[in-house]
């Protein structure tokens, strides 16, 4: 029986966890709000979520085990001020419901691996820092104290947290990574003149971080830039750009769930639609997953069993089968002016 029990659980683990996820995006099709949307992982059966016509739903994260999506919502009707609040929806769009219900502006969450916390971007401290809460909304707690810091994501391992951040006068915007205690902040981003850094994630084996080098924030100057971290030491050893067509205008990026290829939104040209497209690290197909409907702000779910079968601790059988059959089958940032 043992046996058995440790071959279904390997057989499920691999079946799984090769398997591409769903990928939640924002999109404004009429040009009009900003709304959430999900598709497959080949950019077909794209399905909106979310209908607030009062103002933009963007900046959406997936909850670990792919049953929730956090996002922002902006509340204010008003087009000259700003009201963001965190919220949270199954990944069906159904239940939505407020997270933060705070008048300061909130944005950039980022769930926890386990699924128990939600780092968060706010200002309510009269400045941008990052903050951390469970994933019901309570227990709020400020992590960093620095002269601005926004948009964390937790390692794969729940360790650490990556952030941007900007120390002070004469500091660009740089990537950093602090325990998540916030201890031990050591800088990750190769500094180049007159570039901003922009964090979009670490990779799912947590050895990289992608960001982006923007020349004077611009995306038509930006390039995709991944840095090897060292095992044990706090340092980068090595920087990597990925090498997109040289007509490529970048927006936003995320690592792909298989580790092996880079979701972004891009356009060839000033005025035309962004849209989302996957690039393969290895041999460089770049495969367009929105074709023309538009589309930034990709993250796709991995779909993986939550124990390793080296661990053989297989969850409830009934749990695995249920599962299993579900995960089968302007030149300028068009999104709100947020960190």
């Amino acid at each position: 029986m043992r046996f058995l029990t440790i071959y279904l659980t390997c057989c499920l683990w691999l079946g799984v966890v090769g398997a591409h996820g769903k990928i939640v995006f924002q999109s404004s099709p009429d040009g009009n709000q900003l709304d959430i949307y999900v598709m497959n992982s080949d950019g077909g059966s794209q399905t909106r979520l979310t209908h607030h016509e009062a103002g933009d739903d963007f900046s959406a994260a997936w909850s670990p085990n792919g049953r929730q999506i956090a996002f922002i919502r902006d509340l204010d009707e008003r087009p000259d001020i700003d009201h963001l609040d965190i919220f949270v929806m199954n990944a069906d769009g159904s239940n939505q419901r407020n997270l933060t219900q705070h008048p300061a502006l909130d944005g950039s969450p980022d769930w926890s691996p386990d699924g128990s916390q939600i780092a968060f971007t706010s200002d309510r401290v009269n400045k941008y820092s990052i903050f951390v809460m469970d994933a019901d909304g309570a227990n709020v707690k400020q992590l960093t104290d620095v002269p601005a810091s926004m948009v964390p994501k937790w390692s794969p391992d729940g360790k650490r947290i990556a952030f941007e951040a900007v120390l002070g006068l004469g500091h660009g915007r740089q990537i950093y990574v602090m325990n998540a205690d916030s201890t031990n902040r050591w800088q990750v981003s190769e500094p180049i003149p007159h570039a901003g850094m922009l964090l979009m994630g670490w990779s799912p084996d947590g050895k990289k971080i992608l960001y982006t080098a923007a020349i004077d924030y611009l995306v038509s100057k930006s390039s995709l830039v991944i840095a090897t971290l060292h095992p044990r030491k706090h340092e980068a050893v090595k920087y990597e750009r990925v090498p997109l067509p040289k007509n490529m205008h970048i927006n936003t990026a995320a690592w792909g769930a298989d580790g092996k290829s880079v979701l972004f939104s891009g356009r060839r040209k000033e005025g035309e639609t962004w849209n989302i497209y996957r690039f393969h690290l290895a041999d460089g197909p770049l495969i367009n997953l929105t074709n023309n409907r538009g589309g930034t702000a990709p993250r796709e779910w991995n779909p993986r069993l939550p124990v390793s079968p080296l661990g053989l601790v297989p969850k409830r059988w009934g749990e695995i089968k249920s599962n299993s059959h579900r995960n089968r089958g302007s030149g300028g940032n068009p999104s709100p002016p947020i960190p």
